[in-house]
């Protein structure tokens, strides 16, 4: 299968929370990896592809939990996986240290731990 990814992916675990725009209630979710182009994680909850979705990251930076902006995405593809989803979620919004200074570092804490 030809590889459609311009962007690298960093393989990272962590907790995630996904509300989509028809749905108030928080989805748990783990993060599997992660790019400034959008992340992969498996949800406990429904997710439709092209919906519009908030996502927030919680990640272990050391010893301490930390928890990303809330981020605004679009769902680019769903899988059932079991009684979960796994899906692939753009950013709708450019990732930098401006935009999104504690997601940013969550990239950069990503790319040091090969």
């Amino acid at each position: 299968m030809e590889e459609k990814r311009k962007l690298r992916r960093r393989y990272m675990l962590a907790e995630v929370k996904v509300k989509s725009s028809e749905n108030p209630e928080w989805i748990e979710a783990v993060m599997l990896n992660i790019s400034r182009g959008g992340i992969g994680l498996y949800a406990s909850g429904p997710l439709k592809k092209r919906e519009k979705v908030s996502i927030r990251i919680t990640y272990m930076e050391g010893a301490r939990p930390v928890e990303a902006e809330e981020i605004p995405g679009v769902v680019s593809w769903v899988q059932p996986v079991g009684d979960h989803v796994g899906a692939g979620i753009m950013f709708e919004a450019k990732v930098n240290r401006k935009t999104f200074p504690i997601l940013s570092r969550c990239l950069e804490y990503a790319r040091s731990n090969k």
